[in-house]
């Protein structure tokens, strides 16, 4: 028998999206990011972030097979999305997570920041690496977790490798050249069908009770 992964790590400044969002103006303001290491580099992927993040708001459109599966009969779900400021996956995944579970009222949603948080990014790790964004999705009232996603999606990760196969000598700023463009032609539809695709697997399917005429 399977024992189910109960994950209890405390939560280390948990946030919510728009106080995520403000945290990241904050820091913005005094020529900061989040995290440890306080480079310009990852000051100035802050700021072009907070642009990422406002133009995946406007343009993000709820795949409607993915809501109906989340209308689906099941018990309340907590998503912990691991990130930091500085991470360009992450602005442009986030702002969809945050979207999807606000139309959800059976999801909350969390933000943590990775690098305060090393005991819940060390449950779900890449290929040994603290890759982020990650989304965590628990069972809320038993902190089972159901899921592990991030942290790109899948049809967007196979055309980067294929690129890089293709162009092994080719530089960092070529790579995240590629994948913001990929993101922008995508509108957060990858994402969704990942999700959706996950979100199957975690609900039992609802067999429907024929009734019995005597």
């Amino acid at each position: 028998m399977n024992t189910p992964d109960i994950l209890t790590p405390e939560f280390i400044n948990p946030l919510t999206y728009q106080s995520f969002k403000q945290l990241a103006d904050e820091l913005i303001a005094k020529d900061q990011t989040t995290g440890p290491e306080q480079t310009e580099e990852r000051i100035a992927y802050t700021k072009l972030n907070q642009q990422r993040m406002k133009r995946v708001e406007k343009q993000f459109t709820l795949n409607p097979d993915l809501l109906e599966a989340l209308q689906q009969p099941r018990p309340e779900w907590h998503w912990v999305v691991l990130v930091e400021s500085w991470c360009g996956d992450g602005a442009q995944q986030l702002p969809a997570l945050a979207a999807i579970a606000e139309a959800v009222p059976t999801i909350e949603l969390t933000v943590l920041l990775r690098d305060e948080n090393p005991d819940w990014m060390d449950t779900c790790l890449t290929n040994g690496s603290r890759a982020i964004p990650k989304l965590i999705c628990l069972n809320a009232e038993t902190n089972e977790r159901l899921f592990t996603w991030g942290p790109r999606p899948a049809a967007i990760q196979e055309k980067v490798l294929q690129f890089k196969e293709q162009n092994p000598f080719a530089t960092k700023e070529e790579v995240h050249l590629l994948v913001h463009t990929l993101y922008a032609k995508d509108r957060s539809q990858s994402l969704q069908l990942d999700l959706l695709q996950l979100v199957q697997s975690a609900i039992p399917v609802q067999e429907k009770e024929e009734g019995v005429v005597s």
